[in-house]
């Protein structure tokens, strides 16, 4: 499979998983709403479902913004250097975005190993099951970030 095809697809298949992620927030709220207000009555956890929902949104989209090439970034200094210098510029932006989410993920796999047994208080669900959306948005985007450099590298045949 060609670099920019795997990175097309994951991108597509994300995108995909967003979407429905914020429908069922969407759809979640405008439930709870009408619970509170006509019934006064409500649902148990669906706050903490919704929040749990956000926060991998939040992940899994900033991975995805990496992939389309949208993430945060001044390119002031790009813009002045030539194409080689571009190169090793964008190169070693995106290292430095891996050596970043490298330590995050870490940092978050020992937090999760200390704090993710306890229950979360509404849902009863041990809380990694909301932390572990941080380690696997920080590998998709190390992931996006390699696929970024091949492609800044290879040159693939066209069919």
């Amino acid at each position: 499979m060609k670099i920019e095809e795997f990175e097309r697809s994951l991108t597509r298949f994300l995108e995909a998983l967003l979407s429905m992620g914020l429908f069922a927030i969407f759809v979640m709220i405008l439930i709870l709403v009408a619970l509170r207000y006509v019934f006064q009555s409500g649902l148990v956890g669906a706050n903490e479902t919704a929040t749990i929902l956000f926060i991998y949104l939040s992940s899994l989209g900033s991975a995805v913004a990496i992939s389309r090439h949208e993430h945060i970034r001044i390119d002031l200094l790009s813009k002045m250097l030539d194409s080689h210098w571009k190169l090793y510029l964008e190169t070693s932006i995106l290292l430095l975005v891996i050596l970043i989410n490298v330590v995050i993920t870490e940092r978050s796999l020992l937090w999760i190993t200390s704090t993710g047994s306890a229950l979360m208080p509404a849902t009863q669900l041990p809380r990694y099951v909301a932390q572990i959306s941080v380690p696997l948005g920080c590998s998709l985007a190390i992931i996006f970030c390699c696929t970024r450099i091949m492609k800044l590298y290879i040159t693939e045949p066209s069919n």
